[in-house]
């Protein structure tokens, strides 16, 4: 089973400790794929502390896909972290990302 195929059976079966795990995958693709995965759960601590986690990653793809997640949560807790890291990102897309995210919190 690929990876990629791997990710969506955790997203089926709720398997958050996978999910996470993969985020750490040397694949760019797989650990996207992950983070969107998180993004799809029920919300919880570990999701939501995972993203946090990963939005100091050096990669703004990974940044901009844990914003992403954050906003899909729509988790008030990640509206704090969405806007330091607004106050302090500087890549562009991460910044579409986090404004998406924040939009999605606050129309819930």
């Amino acid at each position: 089973m690929s990876k990629l195929s791997k990710i969506e059976k955790c997203i089926e079966k709720g398997k958050v400790d996978e999910l996470i795990k993969l985020t750490a995958d040397k694949d760019m693709e797989v650990r996207l794929a992950a983070i969107a995965g998180l993004g799809k759960l029920p919300d919880g601590d570990a999701v939501c502390n995972a993203l946090i986690g990963m939005m100091n990653d050096h990669s703004a793809d990974i940044r901009a896909a844990c914003a992403a997640a954050l906003g899909q949560l729509r988790d008030d807790r990640a509206d704090t972290y969405l806007r330091y890291h607004m106050d302090h990102e500087t890549d562009e897309k991460v910044i579409a990302a986090l404004h998406e995210a924040l939009g999605m919190l606050h129309h819930h």
